[in-house]
């Protein structure tokens, strides 16, 4: 063998060689960091059990508002926009799929050709060809894994983003659920703020018959006026903020905004004694949105292998089964059979660093899923904390509160008779009236958000929800 060719083998192998190397040091894979999960709350609870384990019939047992949950899960257009979003993703995946696997097609054709038939000649000789069969183009064959690395990244965007939906569904239940509370406070408000001014028209009725007897100056009257028509603005802004959250809720349930009536006050519903919030490594596999994030890291990993074996040399196959003639009568004659293979190897010798930028872009891609699932079980952590801490906290705020609406409801009544008997003046009233108004609207709130801070709970715990029959 002459020495050229044995230097040119030799430049090939070296040049195989480095196209199968790994990517430089600069360019090794990130290894992301495990998160961090406290063994227990730092508020107590019962790690026993969990609140995210009883379906969401069995927090609130109120029929109007499961109706209004199965209506907004079935109309919602975040819930559509979300569901559509999962069939793209499949519809990616299988694409990315196919891409794998070999293409085959009907290949017909017909060519006719005119070409001199020497270099001396004077006369063209005119040639006809026609090909019948099933080709099949350029097929990468994945002998490294990347198109199977590839796939196994949209496999898991599929995944995350099921689990996006799912996250999406739990938002929108606590939304509603959270949204109805809001009802039933404004309605719990309203009753009050009806019921003081009633209190109040008959307290200026009163006042006016003391003044027209000469026993108080008209200042009485005038500030009997002032109560009553601060009763009456605090009634329409409460009617105010309730036909905005029905409209809300109306939106969240997919419907024009209307009425909303509810038929079980507040009052009527039980609040838990405790909430059990399990261990705070269940949310791992509770939280869809930490499921979510954690699929989307598991993509950018395969992404980031897909970057590297690009590197690797690229074996292709293309492919003809059929029959060829000169003559369209005999195209289909026994003798007219033919097939070709043709496979090849393609190596990346200079891309002008197109594949280096492309790992690199896959690298950061799976730093940024990294600390975006750290940021989010981290959330998911406070989130659980707050509800506890709120839960707890609103508990205590709504047994002093109770406590201060009796205490203001007999100083008003003590009051009412120390000024009908002329001991008191009717400022004292005045105060007292405001006093005990306050204290049951802030008694109503505490209840509500108390109530809400269960909701919140079960939705920081990754509680789903279950259709009650």
């Amino acid at each position: 063998m002459r020495p050229h060719r044995l230097n040119g083998l030799a430049l090939a192998a070296a040049l195989l060689c480095s196209a199968c190397a790994a990517p430089t040091a600069e360019l090794a894979g990130y290894a992301p960091q495990p998160v961090q999960m406290p063994g227990q709350w730092n508020t107590p609870t019962n790690a026993a059990s969990s609140l995210a384990e009883r379906p969401f019939g069995s927090l609130f047992k109120d029929a109007e508002l499961e109706a209004l949950i199965k209506e907004a899960l079935s109309n919602n257009r975040d819930i559509r926009i979300a569901a559509q979003r999962v069939e793209l993703a499949r519809a990616q995946y299988g694409l990315q799929r196919s891409a794998g696997l070999p293409n085959l097609g009907a290949d017909a054709s017909a060519t006719r050709s005119q070409a001199p038939s020497g270099l001396s000649a004077t006369e063209n000789l005119t040639s006809s060809s026609y090909r019948l069969g099933l080709a099949m183009p350029a097929w990468e064959i994945d002998l490294w894994g990347r198109i199977a690395s590839l796939s196994d990244a949209a496999l898991n965007n599929v995944r995350a983003s099921e689990a996006l939906r799912h996250f999406v569904e739990v938002g929108l239940v606590s939304q509603v659920a959270a949204g109805w509370l809001n009802l039933l406070e404004y309605d719990q408000s309203l009753l009050i703020a009806e019921r003081t001014r009633v209190s109040r028209v008959e307290s200026l009725r009163i006042v006016t018959l003391r003044f027209n007897a000469g026993v108080v100056s008209k200042v009485d009257v005038t500030q009997a006026e002032t109560s009553l028509a601060q009763a009456q603005a605090a009634y329409a802004q409460l009617q105010q903020k309730r036909g905005l959250q029905e409209n809300a809720l109306s939106q969240l349930a997919g419907r024009n905004p209307g009425p909303l009536r509810v038929s079980k006050p507040l009052e009527r519903h039980e609040l838990p004694q405790a909430l059990p919030a399990g261990i705070p490594s269940d949310l791992l596999t509770r939280r869809p949105d930490v499921r979510a994030a954690e699929l989307s890291l598991a993509a950018t990993q395969a992404n980031v292998e897909a970057a590297r074996k690009a590197f690797l040399p690229s074996i292709s196959l293309t492919g003809f089964l059929g029959f060829i003639s000169p003559q369209l009568s005999q195209l289909i004659d026994g003798d007219r059979q033919a097939y070709t293979i043709s496979p090849a190897v393609t190596l990346p010798l200079f891309t002008g660093g197109r594949l280096s930028s492309n790992l690199q872009a896959a690298e950061a891609q799976q730093r940024i899923a990294t600390e975006d699932y750290a940021r989010t079980t981290q959330g998911a952590l406070r989130e659980v904390e707050d509800a506890l801490v709120r839960f707890q906290r609103l508990r205590e705020q709504q047994a002093a509160m109770q406590t201060i609406v009796k205490a203001s409801q007999e100083r008003l009544r003590l009051v009412d008779l120390r000024y009908v008997n002329g001991i008191s003046s009717y400022f004292e009233v005045l105060d007292s009236q405001r006093q005990l108004f306050d204290a049951e609207l802030q008694l109503t709130q505490l209840t509500s958000g108390a109530y809400a801070a269960v909701i919140e709970l079960y939705r920081a715990l990754g509680g789903g929800w279950t259709p009650q029959g």
